[in-house]
């Protein structure tokens, strides 16, 4: 009998499917073997315990020594203003005048009462002392007397408040009247600020306040100006805010030329003297993103990099102080973290 040369149509179907299979099998493995991402050479730190001077940081303002507001206590027109925003005054120096013609008129009629009253006390008071006067009318002549020279005193005064003096030397930083206006008694007119010398005004949290003390030595620097200067402190208000739970405390500061300006940002750092325990990294390995975050990674036990949110708590030389997002422990890459996302593999 003669054997049949062709493969029957069935098995010849599931051999060209098992040549199909393996053909795609292949080449998915090809595809994966080119695709899979090989490892990131890095290299890492291992966070160890240091002990650190304890610093507090905080960010505050600049602040006027002293700060008053000042206003004419006699109403009248106003008929001159002598200085501006912005300039500079002497304790004593006159800012301004009301029309004083009132006033003037009124002292001289109250030195013609005062005159009539001496004179009437003068010649009442011989005939007093010889028995020929009554004493309920030497009281009368007595008191009027009185009277008149308090009726003059207060027009002398009067004819004074027509000029506004400056209470003490500074700066004027707002003035809210002009000639011709009318003056009211108690309405200001005039703030001066006093600046030759000026405070740091920071806010202190409930829990640090217990280390901070009258006369500790402050570090403060003033961006605007690129400068560093030393004060100490001088206040620290007792009372806490009720919203915040946090103190107020003032670093005084001398200001000779007048450069620092109230409003100044002011970042001011306070030594407590004491050691603590902190984490620090180098600056290299800190990373910041678009939305102003910044992170580091940290190498895992699997041989993969975690991103690890961080929040510094301030610098020591070159390194950063970490106050959130690290442990003691913690493998910190420090080199070829550029070239790291969250969960890529990384060799050391």
């Amino acid at each position: 009998m003669k054997r049949n040369r062709f493969i029957s149509q069935p098995i010849l179907s599931i051999l060209l499917l098992s040549a199909v299979t393996g053909f795609l099998s292949g080449c998915a493995a090809k595809e994966e073997k080119k695709t899979k991402p090989s490892a990131v050479k890095v290299s890492v730190q291992e966070i160890r315990s240091q002990g650190l001077k304890e610093e507090f940081s905080f960010s505050g303002t600049i602040e006027a020594d002293n700060s008053v507001q000042i206003g004419f206590a006699v109403p009248g027109t106003i008929s001159a203003v002598k200085v501006n925003e912005g300039q500079q005054v002497s304790v004593g120096q006159v800012l301004a005048t009301i029309d004083a013609t009132e006033y003037d008129n009124a002292l001289l009629i109250a030195s013609a009462g005062l005159e009539q009253a001496e004179d009437m006390f003068n010649r009442l008071n011989g005939l007093y002392q010889k028995g020929s006067l009554p004493a309920k009318d030497f009281i009368d002549i007595k008191t009027k007397l009185a009277q008149a020279k308090a009726n003059k005193n207060l027009a002398v005064k009067r004819v004074h408040d027509t000029k506004l003096y400056a209470p003490m030397s500074g700066i004027i930083t707002v003035k809210s009247l002009e000639k011709g206006a009318m003056a009211a008694p108690g309405v200001p007119v005039f703030t001066i600020i006093k600046t030759d010398q000026v405070y740091a005004r920071v806010t202190v949290p409930e829990s640090e306040i217990g280390k901070i003390s009258k006369g500790q030595t402050a570090s403060v620097f003033i961006s605007t100006l690129n400068q560093q200067l030393s004060g100490k402190i001088t206040i620290i208000n007792p009372q806490a805010d009720p919203a915040t739970k946090s103190y107020t405390v003032k670093v005084q500061l001398g200001n000779p030329a007048g450069r620092l300006l109230p409003g100044m940002i002011a970042q001011t750092k306070i030594a407590t003297g004491e050691s603590v325990e902190a984490i620090t990294i180098p600056a290299s390995a800190v990373i910041r993103d678009a939305d102003d975050i910044t992170y580091v990674f940290v190498a895992g036990s699997d041989q993969k990099a975690m991103r690890r949110r961080i929040t510094a708590g301030g610098v020591q030389g070159n390194d950063i102080v970490v106050s959130e997002g690290l442990k003691f422990g913690d493998q910190v890459v420090i080199a070829g973290q550029t070239r790291l996302k969250d969960g890529a593999a990384i060799s050391l």
